[in-house]
């Protein structure tokens, strides 16, 4: 298998995100404003720069949010820490039901089951008929290599959107779903 790395910024990890850039920003023009108001000007250079450090930032760190699956087994990484895990301590993969937003869409957070007691995080998925292709398809990227090893989704019964949501993402990353030969 060669390896596979999908980038995984998005659903509340996105919100996360978005949320630190502009609490930074708010805080440096803050810092700025009161050192303007204690008669220290900042430099003519200090409120542009706090402005687009952030842009900056969001675009170098934001392929630092993926998963990357290969032979050996699983990373998980983010820009403040890397998870691993061998392919043989992986039970499979479990969709959560999150908090239902003022949109009235579900959505699910996707994780990995390692060992016991241990669960990696790996995706958002929404809960709708319709999914966008693009959504489907890095879904499924992330989710064949589970299926290609017969790592199902675990605590979802046979029918459920759950299961239904997996296996059409598996298919559109051109794997087979369970029991497909």
């Amino acid at each position: 298998m060669t390896a596979v790395r999908v980038r995984v910024l998005e659903g509340p990890l996105r919100v996360q995100w978005l949320c630190a850039e502009t609490a930074f920003t708010w805080v440096s023009v803050t810092v700025a404003g009161v050192f303007g108001a204690l008669g220290d000007h900042p430099k003519a250079w200090f409120i542009p720069t706090c402005l687009l450090l952030p842009v900056v930032l969001h675009f170098a760190l934001r392929g630092r949010f993926a998963v990357c699956l290969d032979d050996v087994g699983i990373t998980v990484v983010r820009p403040w820490n890397r998870r691993r895990a061998a392919w043989a301590e992986v039970g499979g993969v479990r969709f959560t039901p999150l908090p239902v937003e003022e949109d009235d869409i579900a959505r699910w957070a996707v994780t990995m089951a390692v060992g016991a007691a241990r669960t990696l995080p790996l995706a958002t998925v929404v809960d709708t008929d319709n999914p966008a292709f693009d959504a489907l398809l890095r879904h499924g990227r992330l989710f064949r290599p589970f299926a290609d090893r017969g790592l199902g989704l675990l605590g979802a019964p046979e029918g459920s959107r759950e299961r239904e949501y997996f296996e059409r993402a598996v298919r559109a990353a051109g794997g087979r779903a369970s029991g497909e030969r």
